[in-house]
């Protein structure tokens, strides 16, 4: 596997899927019993915006540097998920250095050093090992497990937690997106099965929509209720560049994350958006919608 998220880190990408992670954890937070928060692909843990892989492909000036450019006006309006977010990368910032972009597996960790008495668990796998031996390095005085370990084989062998209630993470890289995707469903499923009451969010690309309306049907197939996803377009679907969107696909989301995803997206699009995309709105270049009922 040859992809580097370092090459990307900090980008549109993942200031969605962060701040929705963000969101994620909130709700699960306010029925205030303990829970289990899972990254299966943990990376590095933390990234250095001024790295050569960083300055060579200069994604996150769209992403994260785009929106540390709004002023206190617009952050006013922020969602409440926005903020902490934000709230995030500055401490991240002053704990670390100003170039630093914190991954998915610090955003847990941060949770819960917020909320030390919710009795949240946290853990992230990373299978590569030179990116282990970074993400165990980085984050390893932090609350939660590091595990030399792959996502494919550890997360059925986690579920159920002990805590009976939990949120399992995914951002995997995907180099073959028809295999990529029809893997990943049978991951779900298989996950699924051994713990229906879990939530699971899938982070995916959207780039080739054929792949994403085929991915889509057969998620339809499955067993699987409630399925949510959450969509951000930077690009029209039709256009041939590397990174059209991004998804994040929710099964058994916390009650009214829809509503929460759907106010997040709307106001990230104008700050996120591209000068070569000049007619997309927060109407046409995002949506949240069920795949599946209860």
């Amino acid at each position: 596997m040859n992809y580097k998220h370092a090459y990307h880190a900090g980008n549109f990408a993942d200031v969605v899927k962060h701040i929705l992670l963000v969101q994620l954890l909130n709700q699960l937070s306010q029925k205030n019993k303990p829970f289990y928060a899972l990254d299966a692909y943990g990376g590095r843990g933390l990234y250095s915006l001024s790295s050569e892989e960083a300055r060579k492909t200069g994604e996150a000036e769209g992403g994260i540097k785009a929106l540390l450019k709004l002023d206190d006006a617009e952050m006013t309006q922020a969602p409440a998920a926005v903020k902490d977010y934000m709230e995030g990368i500055k401490q991240a910032k002053s704990t670390y250095d100003n170039k630093v972009y914190p991954g998915s597996p610090w955003w847990i960790a941060h949770h819960i050093e917020k909320n030390p008495d919710t009795g949240v668990r946290g853990e992230a796998f990373e299978a590569k090992a030179s990116e282990y031996d970074a993400l165990n390095y980085q984050l390893h005085k932090l609350p939660i497990g590091i595990h030399h370990r792959d996502a494919f084989e550890g997360i059925t062998a986690v579920v159920p937690p002990k805590e009976k209630r939990g949120l399992i993470f995914l951002d995997p890289p995907y180099e073959q997106e028809h295999k990529d995707f029809t893997r990943l469903i049978n991951l779900l499923v298989a996950a699924y099965n051994k713990w229906p009451q879990g939530t699971y969010a899938l982070w995916f690309p959207i780039k080739n929509i054929e792949a994403v309306e085929l991915f889509y049907k057969k998620l339809k197939r499955t067993e699987m209720r409630r399925q949510l996803v959450c969509e951000l377009n930077i690009y029209p679907n039709d256009v041939a560049v590397g990174l059209n969107g991004t998804g994040l696909l929710v099964i058994n989301p916390p009650w009214q994350f829809d509503n929460h995803a759907r106010e997040i997206l709307r106001f990230l699009q104008p700050a996120l958006k591209v000068a070569d995309a000049p007619n997309l709105t927060p109407d046409s270049a995002t949506n949240v919608r069920w795949l599946v009922g209860e």
